[in-house]
């Protein structure tokens, strides 16, 4: 039911890292290791490449067609209740063929196989939950590449068949917020709930 006393997190190498912009993210996040590293966690730095990839797959492949499914006859009843931007997103689902379903069905399974190598060497990911925080009017004016961003640390997760957690990790000086994740493979919820409450103890939350 737990990771044990000792175990192994992993992190993205630096170069994988991305904060957007938000120049206390990246001491926010080392901190954040420091406090898994006296809850008895070493770390280990692997590879984000397949966790990014199974992630862009969410909204720029046919993935989206399954949203359209589950809300065509509102799109085709009532258009206007849903936000532009959404609607355009769930509408580009008519773009992608059966082929494009099958070939991104093997992609994806390509990078689960990327991540569960991935995930020989550790027991658990730490990530940011999100990598920075946006004005609600900046959100507005580019819907769908800040949302991108906003996504980067976790639009993989489902697409993967991962156990996930946010907790929270500090604020910066300007008062806002930082939280961070700890992913693990399917069914490992109580493990995961388990060094969630070990983070907060050391961390004095």
């Amino acid at each position: 039911a737990s990771f044990g006393l000792h175990f192994r997190f992993g992190v993205p190498t630096s170069s994988d890292l991305e904060f957007f912009g938000n120049k206390e993210g990246g001491a926010l996040f080392g901190a954040a290791i420091g406090i898994l590293e006296k809850a008895g966690g070493a770390k280990v730095e692997i590879s984000f490449a397949p966790f990014r990839d199974a992630g862009r797959l969410l909204y720029e492949g046919p993935w989206v067609a399954e949203r359209l499914h589950a809300t065509q006859t509102l799109l085709s009843n009532n258009p206007d209740a849903m936000l532009p931007v959404t609607r355009e997103i769930i509408g580009g689902g008519r773009n992608y063929s059966a082929l494009d379903a099958y070939r991104a069905q093997y992609e994806l399974a390509a990078l689960r196989r990327a991540a569960e190598i991935e995930f020989r060497a550790i027991d658990v990911l730490l990530l940011p939950t999100a990598g920075t925080i946006y004005e609600t009017a900046a959100v507005a004016a580019e819907p769908k590449r800040l949302n991108t961003n906003l996504g980067l640390y976790t639009s993989f997760v489902n697409m993967l068949d991962l156990a996930a957690i946010a907790l929270p990790a500090g604020f910066g000086e300007n008062g806002l917020p930082f939280g961070i994740s700890l992913i693990a493979p399917a069914h490992r919820d109580p493990a995961l709930l388990d060094l969630g409450a070990r983070f907060q103890q050391v961390a004095g939350y």
